[in-house]
């Protein structure tokens, strides 16, 4: 309690792997690796029109395609296509065939001339809807039958290393690089077994030595198509690609080429195949030369080859840095609106949650407004049972590596003496775990756990042995309102301020911010603004400005600021 938390992260990000040194030089020396990365094909009934432009385009790339710089050389080889789901538009043997004319290597200008890795997403899965119709079974069994003899073939054929025959997700390698090709998504059990178990050995298998590993499936990350996955999904796909020396990660399933950023990870989201509102179709071309790995789009302008290289592009070196953090400046706000509450903060490393809760008959329910009694979303269920859990598997801290509490704030909606007094029934069997004060004298623990909104000013106040503390307000400060009493303090960022971000914040209510602040810091207080604008903007701004604890709704959003920050 004598330290400020300061509002500097940790710095301690571990770089992926020691210096490549003997044979991993020689192979990072000889590593060059071209490979080009489609999506969203969606073949429909004969006759076609332009599926044979991306075809077309990729037969002429060797020679011809070069990634945007002075002086770059046109690459001189590709060495597969991969796809990144959608393949078919519906499901019948004539849509299959004109397919195969086009995407099953041979000769021909309008023919693939490369090894194909293909995958399937949400259309080829679900050709007439999602679910377990009968007529959508049967379209399903229809494509995953094509898709079940083309792997087995590269599998006995030695094309392909390792195939997990569930879900159809499979790896192979090119040179030293490893590719995964998982299908829709990781972790998929819409239609199959969880691929988890085979990734993770997978992985172990071939990827251990520090080999780059490039990792493809359907679902992507922008706004929209992040929502096409679970959460928990996601958060076991990364904690394991973590581990690893990750190169790239391609998605399709959005028909927009863009790069979105993932828990630091660019995600490389590639276009679709056909003309619509942003042009014509392209797909990726990736490259990895020693450990330099590119990434641009190609997009055809007609269908004799011709192209152009466009954004958006990607250089960067290897190996990653991959941070290990602990964010102790992220707030997880109204934490329980989370697909998984507490385990996705953890997840982002997020040192800071919040909870509201409600008592009703003397059990305590969290949730914004008033809910309807449910088991499932008590403090109990949602917070106290899981955080007891991690404590007791990580030696008694939330991070095991952490130098100062884990902070968990509930904002008491109301009867805040009603919930301090349910709190105290539950939590007193852990206390120990708990910062707290006895005999007037604050001892630090695991977790700091202090309660905001309607606060037990009666009670609480007066307790000289106690494992709780209060959230703080403005108004508090300057009034010998003690740190051992009220260590953070928060209040309504719209109640002083009329900024929204547009252009500079006026000087007197930057002033006035900077006074606010400093002062809780002159007390030994933490600080935090809720009530402000959700954007990258407002969150680099408040650490800028030293606020300790910043908001977020969307903790990817302030995740890549932070990670932004210390880069």
């Amino acid at each position: 309690m004598n330290r400020i938390l300061s509002s500097c992260l940790s710095l301690a990000v571990v770089l992926f792997g020691a210096a490549c040194a003997g044979p991993k030089a020689e192979k990072s020396a000889g590593r060059d690796v071209t490979v080009v990365i489609a999506a969203d094909l969606h073949f429909d009934n004969p006759p076609e029109t332009d599926q044979f432009f991306h075809v077309v385009t990729m037969n002429r790339l060797p020679g011809n395609f070069a990634f945007p710089g002075e002086n770059e050389q046109p690459i001189d080889h590709v060495d597969a296509v991969v796809i990144a789901g959608d393949i078919f538009d519906k499901a019948t043997p004539a849509v299959q065939a004109l397919y195969k004319s086009r995407y099953e290597p041979g000769e021909g200008e309008k023919r693939i001339h490369y090894p194909v890795y293909p995958a399937y997403g949400n259309h080829d899965i679900d050709p007439i809807e999602a679910g377990d119709s009968p007529e959508n079974l049967a379209a399903r069994a229809l494509n995953l039958h094509y898709l079940d003899s083309l792997l087995e073939a590269e599998l006995a054929a030695g094309e392909i290393l390792n195939l997990h025959a569930s879900s159809r997700s499979y790896s192979w390698n090119i040179g030293d690089v490893h590719f995964i090709q998982a299908q829709r998504f990781a972790g998929d059990t819409a239609y199959c077994e969880s691929n988890f178990d085979w990734l993770r050995a997978d992985l172990a298998k071939y990827a251990a030595d520090g080999a780059p590993v490039v990792y493809i499936q359907h679902y992507g990350f922008d706004d929209w198509a992040i929502d096409w996955w679970p959460q928990d999904a996601r958060n076991r796909l990364f904690d394991l690609l973590d581990e690893y020396n990750l190169a790239a990660f391609f998605v399709g399933h959005t028909h927009v080429p863009s790069v979105q950023t993932y828990r630091g990870y660019p995600i490389y989201q590639v276009n679709n195949a056909w003309p619509d509102d942003d042009g014509n179709g392209s797909f990726a071309v990736l490259n990895i030369k020693g450990d330099r790995v590119r990434v641009a789009s190609c997009r055809w302008t007609d269908g004799e080859g011709n192209f152009e290289v466009v954004e958006p592009f990607l250089d960067e070196t290897l190996p990653r840095a991959i941070d290990r953090s602990i964010h102790y400046n992220a707030f997880s706000h109204n934490d329980y609106w989370r697909a998984n509450p507490f385990y996705d903060a953890l997840a982002f490393r997020f040192n800071c949650v919040e909870a509201d809760l409600w008592p009703i008959d003397g059990e305590l329910y969290v949730s914004h407004e008033r809910p309807q009694p449910d088991p499932s979303i008590t403090f109990r269920a949602l917070y106290l049972d899981p955080l007891i859990k991690r404590l007791e598997e990580n030696g008694g801290k939330v991070y095991p590596e952490a130098d100062r509490p884990f902070y968990l704030m509930v904002d008491c909606k109301v009867e805040g003496e009603e919930i301090y007094r349910l709190l105290k029934e539950q939590m007193a069997p852990y206390r120990k775990y708990f910062c707290g004060l006895e005999d007037g004298v604050y001892k630090e623990g695991a977790v700091l756990f202090f309660l905001s909104g309607d606060r037990p000013m009666k009670s609480l106040p007066q307790e000289t042995a106690r494992f709780t503390f209060l959230d703080g307000q403005v108004k508090d400060l300057g009034n010998d309102v003690p740190r051992t009493l009220a260590p953070v303090v928060s209040d309504d960022y719209s109640a002083f301020f009329t900024w929204q971000g547009e252009g500079e914040m006026p000087a007197a209510e930057l002033e006035r911010m900077r006074q606010i602040i400093g002062q809780a810091h002159a007390e030994g207080k933490l600080f935090r603004w809720w009530g402000a604008p959700d954007t990258p903007e407002f969150k680099r701004f408040f650490l800028q400005e030293g606020v300790d604890l910043v908001g977020a709704d969307d903790l990817n959003n302030l995740y890549n600021v932070l990670i932004e920050r210390d880069k």
